[in-house]
């Protein structure tokens, strides 16, 4: 448009103008031409860079456990496993059915535990070992002599450091003691003044 009315004017204005004012406009579109953004672009990978990643799915809760279902069921027998007290180690070796059975609809077993004694002077007695389950006790039956298939008996003893104790607790188990047939378990705690470490050892299934 500039140039067709340059071209019109030519004959009314010098060279010398024509030529300048020539110059000013090509300057001027050089110019806005360095001056303009330069075109942008968009693809795939940037849009999905706007858009990010998804979050992670949050990790799906554990399942509740069963009605009824409680941790006591969870843990395994401990038959023939050193248990640590803070001064002996208890081992419940091995559970015999005795006969006859003590109490009528009852069950007789015998409990083959082993101690060992980390200081002197620790006093192991048989009415230490108690069989729980369910929050209920049950002490140990006093025979004086070991039942068919079910001896020798542990006897009271104090031992050094060092040394060991083992022998069968007799059990007479009564119908009640467990009739919703939860796990079992051997308890042993010392008497020691000053007191000492309870350790459970959990009898195997079929055991009563």
């Amino acid at each position: 448009m500039y140039l067709s009315r340059i071209v019109k004017r030519r004959a009314r204005l010098p060279t010398a103008a024509v030529a300048s004012l020539l110059a000013l406009l090509l300057l001027g579109q050089c110019r806005r031409q360095d001056v303009a953004p330069p075109p942008t672009t968009s693809t795939v990978a940037d849009g999905a860079r706007a858009v990010g990643e998804p979050l992670a799915a949050a990790p799906a809760p554990a399942p509740a456990p069963a009605d009824g279902a409680t941790d006591e069921a969870s843990p395994p027998a401990s038959k023939g496993t050193w248990l640590e007290g803070n001064i002996y180690r208890f081992r419940l070796d091995n559970v015999r059915k005795c006969p006859p059975p003590g109490v009528a609809g009852g069950a007789r077993i015998g409990t083959v535990v082993r101690v060992t004694s980390k200081v002197d002077e620790v006093f192991v007695h048989p009415r230490d070992v108690k069989l729980q389950s369910g929050g209920v006790i049950l002490d140990r039956a006093v025979v004086t002599k070991a039942p068919d298939g079910c001896g020798p008996l542990l006897t009271p003893k104090s031992l050094r450091a060092g040394k060991t104790a083992d022998g069968v607790v007799v059990f007479d188990v009564p119908p009640e003691f467990n009739p919703e047939h939860r796990p079992v378990k051997v308890t042993y705690q010392p008497t020691r003044w000053g007191g000492a470490k309870k350790v459970e050892a959990l009898l195997p299934a079929g055991s009563l």
